[in-house]
C-alpha cells in the first residue's frame, strides 16, 4: 500500500487541502520522511505503536505516514475528542512515542517521548520489516477502550479493494471522519493511491457549512459520511455545494430508504453506494449501489462482499436472519480465521444482504425484541419530520422519541397513528419531545448515550 502512495510523492500535485491552504506531495514527501527519520532516530523498533496526536488536519496524515514508512504503527487520537478519552487511549495503548501537531494544547499521560510535527530530520528512511499499520480503539467516547490492531497487509487489501470496486477514480475525497474511527482509513489511503487531493474542511467532522464551502472550492468527486449526518447535509439545502462528486458512500449506521430517495432527487448524477463493515475487518466487509428504487424498500441492502471478503450467515431463523460472519484478508489481528460481528443478517432473493439491528443491541419490550432504526425510520417518513431517534428509558421498558421538526408543533395523536400503521404497539414510543438538534459523537454518529435514561 506504501508502494501505492510513494509513487505520487514526486508530484507537485495537491495532496492535501485544509484550512491551511494546500500542500504537495512532494512536501508531504519530506514532512513524512523527516519525521520518519526523527521516529527512528528515537530508537522506534518495528510495530511499536506510536501515537498521532492531532485534529482532523493534514497534520494527522503527516504523522500516519511517518510511522508507517518507519515501520512502527501509529494509535490516532483525535484532539477534539473529551480530554478524558485521549487519555484514556494514550495510557492503554502503551506508547512510548507521540507524534504532536503544533500548538497542542493538551498534553497526554503516557508517551515519555514527544515529537513536534515540525520537526525534520535529513537522510532517507529504510525499508523495514514492520508487520502492523494501525491500532483503532472502538469504544466511542466514553467505556473502557477496546483496541483493534490492524497489519500493513490487511489495510493494503482494503485500498486495492476500493480501486478494484469503484470505477471512478478518487480525484478529490471530502474527507468528514474523525481521525481516531477507522472511516477516515478509507478517504485517507484511498485519496493518496490514487494521486488526488484529500480535502479536510474542518477539524469537526460534522462542520456541515464548512464542507459544504470546501466542496465548492475544491470540487471533490468522493464523499463519505454516516447516513444521518449526509441526510442532514440534504435537508440543509447544501446539495448544491456537491455537486462535483459522483460517488457518495454512506457507512457506520443503517441507511434509511429516505435518505436514498432525498440523494437522487438532490444528486441524480452521483452514484450512492451504502458500505458496512465492522473496524475489525478492516474498515468495509460489504457494499451495495444504492439505485432509486430502493427508496420504496423497506430496508436498504448492505449488498454483497467486497472483493477477497468472504461472508456466511450462522443459525439462520426460519425467516433466515442470523449472525454475519465475516473472513478474508481484512480481519484484525487476534481476530482468527472468521469474525462473527454479533450483527443480524438475511439474504434478498438476488444474494445481496439484508441488515437487521444488532443480536445484542435490540430492545426487548413486552417480550418482543425492537430495532431501534426501525423505529426510528417509521418516525422519519412523518410528513414535517427532518430527524428522528430513540430513547429509552430503561427502567420503565419504555421508549421515548426524538423529533427534529419543521414546525414549533407537531400533531402527535396523528404521528402516533402513523407510527401504529408501520410498526407493533411495543415498537411506538410513549412520549415525544421535539429538539432542535440530535446529539452526535465526534464521528457524526447519534450519541445514544445522551437520549437513554439508565
Amino acid at each position: 500500500m506504501l508502494e501505492l502512495i510513494e509513487a505520487h510523492l514526486t508530484s507537485p500535485a495537491t495532496a492535501i487541502a485544509d484550512r491551511e491552504g494546500e500542500l504537495s506531495y512532494r512536501e508531504l514527501d519530506r514532512r513524512s520522511a523527516g519525521l520518519a527519520r526523527a521516529l527512528l532516530e528515537a530508537g522506534l523498533r518495528p510495530d511499536e505503536p506510536v501515537v498521532i496526536h492531532a485534529h482532523l488536519s493534514r497534520w494527522a496524515v503527516i504523522g500516519m505516514l511517518a510511522v508507517l514508512r518507519a515501520g512502527g504503527r501509529y494509535v490516532a487520537i483525535d484532539a477534539a475528542f473529551p480530554v478524558g478519552r485521549q487519555q484514556d487511549v494514550a495510557q492503554a495503548c502503551g506508547a512510548r512515542i507521540a507524534l504532536i501537531e503544533p500548538d497542542m494544547i493538551v498534553p497526554l499521560n503516557g508517551p515519555s517521548c514527544r515529537i513536534g510535527m515540525t520537526t525534520l530530520s535529513g537522510g532517507p528512511v529504510p525499508a523495514g520489516q514492520a508487520r502492523l499499520a494501525y491500532t483503532c480503539y472502538t469504544s466511542g467516547s466514553t467505556g473502557t477502550p477496546k483496541p483493534v490492531t490492524i497489519s500493513r497487509a490487511a489495510l493494503a487489501w482494503s485500498t486495492s479493494a476500493r480501486l478494484t470496486y469503484y470505477p471512478s477514480p478518487v480525484t478529490g475525497f471530502l474527507l468528514c471522519s474523525s481521525i481516531s474511527f477507522d472511516s477516515s482509513v478509507a478517504g485517507i489511503y484511498w485519496t493518496l493511491a490514487s494521486g488526488g487531493t484529500l480535502v479536510i474542511p474542518s477539524q469537526r467532522p460534522s462542520d456541515l457549512a464548512a464542507a459544504a464551502r470546501f466542496a465548492a472550492q475544491h470540487r471533490p468527486s468522493h464523499l463519505l459520511m454516516v447516513p444521518s449526518l449526509y441526510g442532514l447535509a440534504l435537508r440543509n439545502g447544501l446539495a448544491g455545494a456537491f455537486g462535483s462528486l459522483d460517488t457518495v458512500i454512506v457507512a457506520g449506521e443503517t441507511c434509511p430508504p429516505a435518505l436514498v430517495g432525498a440523494h437522487y432527487a438532490a444528486l441524480p448524477e452521483a452514484i450512492l453506494h451504502n458500505e458496512y463493515g465492522p473496524t475489525e475487518c478492516t474498515v468495509w466487509s460489504t457494499v451495495h449501489r444504492c439505485v432509486p428504487e430502493d427508496a420504496r424498500s423497506s430496508r436498504v441492502p448492505i449488498g454483497h462482499p467486497v472483493p477477497g471478503a468472504r461472508v456466511s450467515i450462522a443459525k439462520p431463523n426460519a425467516d433466515g436472519v442470523g449472525e454475519l460472519v465475516i473472513s478474508g484478508p481484512g480481519l484484525a489481528e487476534g481476530v482468527g480465521d472468521a469474525y462473527r460481528t454479533g450483527d443480524l443478517v438475511s439474504r434478498r432473493g438476488d444474494g445481496a444482504l439484508l441488515f437487521h439491528g444488532r443480536a445484542d443491541h435490540q430492545l426487548k419490550l413486552s417480550g418482543a425484541r425492537v430495532e431501534r432504526a426501525e423505529i426510528e425510520h417509521a418516525m422519519a417518513a412523518f410528513p414535517g419530520v427532518r430527524e428522528a431517534a430513540v430513547g429509552v428509558t430503561r427502567g420503565l421498558a419504555r421508549l421515548k422519541g426524538f423529533l427534529v421538526t419543521e414546525q414549533e408543533r407537531i400533531d402527535r395523536r396523528a404521528l402516533r397513528a402513523h407510527l401504529l400503521d408501520r410498526l407493533p404497539v411495543v415498537a411506538v414510543p410513549a412520549v415525544f419531545e421535539r429538539v432542535d438538534g440530535l446529539p452526535r459523537l465526534p464521528n457524526g454518529k447519534v450519541d445514544y448515550t445522551a437520549l437513554d435514561d439508565g
